[in-house]
């Protein structure tokens, strides 16, 4: 038993091959419930473009028209996200609350802190400093 034992071990010890390093490109994009998440691997002849997961947090939460500003900000591991709203109804928490949801889901190995707070008029600066302001909807 012993020696069938070691002959496996060995036998897969050596079957074992390192990876070999590569570029990965995660997009993603979110719309009510759904969630799509899309990777593929980049090679020399090819060039894939996406935006960074900042950005594509304030176009995401951009999209929800009662969205101010969105900033982030990667602290000690987290990354910190505040969300300033011109109208925080009920409604439109719930539509952000899913979002959010959906990013945790979408992307276990990163810890979000999202911070959802009212604009009441503030340019985005006033929120956070430090933080990277990844969208500001225009006057």
């Amino acid at each position: 038993m012993f020696l069938v034992e070691t002959a496996v071990f060995v036998g897969l010890a050596c079957a074992a091959r390192p990876r070999v390093a590569d570029n990965q490109v995660v997009e993603f994009e979110s719309s009510g419930r759904e969630l799509t998440l899309d990777t593929g691997r980049a090679t020399v002849s090819e060039i894939l473009i996406s935006n960074s997961l900042e950005v594509a947090l304030g176009q995401d939460f951009g999209s929800i028209p009662q969205v101010r500003h969105v900033l982030t900000e990667w602290v000690d591991g987290p990354l910190l996200v505040w969300i300033a709203l011109d109208n925080p109804e009920p409604g439109v928490r719930k539509r952000i609350y899913q979002k959010q949801l959906d990013l945790i889901d979408g992307f276990p190995e990163i810890d979000f802190d999202f911070n959802l707070v009212p604009a009441l008029g503030r340019n985005a600066n006033e929120f956070a400093t430090g933080a990277h302001v990844v969208y500001s909807r225009a006057e």
